[in-house]
């Protein structure tokens, strides 16, 4: 039998063990200890209450040295949403711009996407969103953005990563943040501001949260058997940008299955044949993601859309979705065609989502407890 911890020896001799003699020792392991001292503190049952109301509490008489409770321990257990602590604006990179039309050009910056490091209240979601963009810690600039959202297959792996899934056989250990890089592109002219009409490599460039909610599109429109004639009145730069954004994205990025539809044609009207943006797209359009483009330059929609022989529709199986920016009258003259041919289900760029509540960090509650809560309504 091994022998007891000299310090330790008095203590157990004085300690009634109902255990037979010959059972064997505890280790040296379990006794190295020193034995805690507790004091009880007994509230006394008072004449006439329910006994069953005793309360007792143990107090440490002496400060142990614990490694594990020490200050700030419980911020290992907090549940946090990725990217909550991130910063809005991230750096971003010019790599390219090309001229669109005379007074309009198409600027593409390589932007962060991770999940990881942009929160999903800031990130582009939808169609019709604006991008928030600054050079050189300048003015904040609103811009309209021509390209899709980015598909969810692009965050796959950052997604992974914040959930904290682990594969077989690994350790949780710390990770840094996971940086992925996408291209967007903006469509801007001169009046979005001269250092971003002469943006050049070289320039310091910072996108911020994207403004608005982007197109209501979660709607009876989504289903391509129910409406499989989509019929598109596109006026105006933010119309063009919106249109070719929804023109080219995938179902995980906010398409509306295009190819997949029986007929979707647009009508984009112009000033002049000069300001016809994207020109050399619309063969690509129709060949890759069926849908035809009708351009007039004299013409209303209402013209167009009657002088189009070649379009056969149902009304109860067409819709329509008007692509005019912030113009009210091109808006009013769209739906006037949708009034006249019947077309009750209507997609509009100035009819935008309902807004999201997104979770706040999360905080204890009065139990200690961790608990969630919705920001508050900003007016």
């Amino acid at each position: 039998m091994q022998a007891l911890h000299p310090q330790h020896s008095a203590a157990h001799r004085n300690t009634k063990d109902c255990s037979c003699s010959d059972a064997p020792a505890i280790s040296n392991v379990f006794r190295s200890a020193p034995p805690r001292k507790f004091r009880c503190n007994t509230q006394r049952q008072q004449p006439g209450t329910n006994r069953l109301r005793i309360v007792s509490q143990a107090v440490a008489t002496e400060d142990e040295e614990d490694l594990i409770q020490f200050q700030g321990r419980e911020k290992w257990y907090e549940a946090k949403f990725c990217a909550d602590d991130a910063p809005d604006w991230n750096p971003a990179t010019f790599l390219r711009k090309e001229r669109a039309t005379p007074r309009l050009q198409t600027i593409v910056l390589e932007v962060e996407i991770s999940r990881d490091k942009v929160p999903i209240r800031n990130a582009y979601k939808h169609v019709g969103q604006r991008a928030s963009v600054r050079v050189d810690s300048g003015i904040d600039r609103e811009l309209a953005v021509s390209c899709s959202p980015f598909p969810q297959r692009m965050n796959k792996e950052a997604l992974y990563k914040v959930r904290g899934d682990l594969y077989a056989g690994a350790m949780k250990l710390h990770e840094d943040t996971l940086s992925i890089s996408g291209e967007l592109e903006l469509l801007v002219d001169e009046k979005d501001g001269e250092e971003i009409w002469n943006l050049t490599e070289g320039d310091s460039v910072e996108v911020g949260p994207f403004r608005g909610t982007g197109m209501n599109l979660r709607r009876d429109i989504q289903g391509m058997f129910a409406y499989p004639t989509l019929v598109i009145f596109c006026e105006g730069k933010a119309g063009i940008a919106a249109a070719k954004a929804l023109i080219e994205a995938t179902p995980d990025s906010g398409g509306l299955n295009f190819p997949l539809r029986q007929d979707v044609r647009m009508y984009y009207r112009a000033p002049n044949q000069e300001a016809m943006c994207f020109q050399n797209r619309y063969s690509e359009w129709e060949e890759r993601h069926r849908c035809k483009v009708i351009t007039s330059t004299r013409g209303t929609f209402m013209d167009m859309f009657d002088d189009d022989d070649t379009l056969m529709y149902e009304p109860a199986q067409t819709a329509a979705i008007i692509l005019t920016g912030d113009d009210e009258e091109a808006e009013k003259a769209a739906l006037e065609v949708c009034k006249e041919a019947e077309i009750t289900e209507i997609a509009m760029q100035s009819q935008e989502m309902p807004a999201t509540d997104y979770l706040t960090v999360v905080q204890k509650d009065m139990t200690g407890d961790f608990t969630t809560k919705l920001p508050d309504k900003k007016s």
